[in-house]
């Protein structure tokens, strides 16, 4: 009270009144302190300015704190978009740096187990007469090569017989990892054919498997190098040599692949043997 009444006197009684002098603002100072400490059970001026370093201390610490959560959330970021990128340029399904699958002429071995191959399904699908002289199917192939490149004005040196896809790592196919051997392989400007010779009567349901792998190989190479690869099925027509089941009509086994042939993936081609090819085709 006593400081109360000195600071109401030097302003109102005072000459000049109501000047606020050094003197003045001490003692109104010294006032406010006593007025906080009987408000506060434990107040001091050191505490006080002990309590202002900390805040000043903790908004520095809150302030290198955004900073690097600032940057650790722009690191984050760029490695989702690096990894989002990666998965859109993938090209197949396994390994995202994989190279899209290739031509490439299969190898001696290889030709010859197809042909193997091929040997057991004629025996199976039809066996031969003991009397009766054999087909060279080989030969066929090779007529029936010319024919189909004639037709469509093809130079015989554009094409890559005994042609398979390879890739150059393991498991890129997310189907399967066989390799079909096409019988010719043929690269235009506007698009890219695979070629599978094919005697009438082994144009049969056991034919499907096979016929579905190639598609399913050729489709996923379309995909991938994104261009218009098709497979061209040319059935071999020879007098004496025609389906001799109706489970082996080829209409009925190209029906199965009807989205194939309406996509263009698949295009089916008869080729018409003469009396005299067929006999030129014939061994004892």
């Amino acid at each position: 009270m006593l400081l109360a009444g000195m600071v109401l006197f030097r302003y109102l009684h005072i000459e000049p009144q109501g000047e606020i002098t050094a003197g003045l603002l001490v003692l109104i100072g010294l006032l406010v302190l006593l007025v906080l400490a009987e408000s506060f059970d434990n107040f001091s001026v050191g505490k006080l300015i002990s309590i202002s370093r900390e805040v000043r201390k903790k908004e520095a610490e809150i302030g290198k704190l955004e900073e690097k959560n600032a940057s650790l959330l722009s690191q984050l970021i760029t490695v989702s978009n690096l990894q989002s990128q990666r998965q859109s340029s993938t090209t197949v399904q396994g390994n995202y740096y994989a190279s899209p699958p290739t031509v490439q002429k299969a190898s001696e071995a290889e030709v010859e187990e197809k042909q193997e191959n091929e040997s057991r399904a004629l025996s199976a699908a039809v066996p031969e007469a003991p009397t009766r002289n054999r087909t060279d199917w080989a030969r066929a192939e090779h007529i029936a090569l010319t024919k189909f490149l004639t037709q469509r004005n093809i130079h015989p040196s554009n094409v890559i017989t005994d042609a398979k896809l390879t890739f150059q790592f393991d498991g890129i196919d997310p189907v399967s990892n066989i390799q079909p051997i096409f019988d010719g392989y043929i690269k235009e400007a506007e698009r890219e054919t695979f070629i599978d010779f094919r005697p009438e009567r082994l144009v049969n349901p056991m034919y499907r498997d096979r016929l579905y792998v190639m598609l399913s190989k050729i489709h996923h190479y379309r995909v991938t190098r994104k261009i218009d690869a098709q497979l061209n099925v040319v059935v071999m027509k020879l007098p004496g040599e025609e389906s001799r089941s109706v489970l082996g009509n080829p209409d009925r086994v190209f029906q199965f692949f009807e989205p194939a042939i309406a996509s263009g993936l698949l295009k089916v081609h008869e080729v018409e043997f003469t009396e005299a090819e067929a006999a030129e085709c014939r061994r004892a």
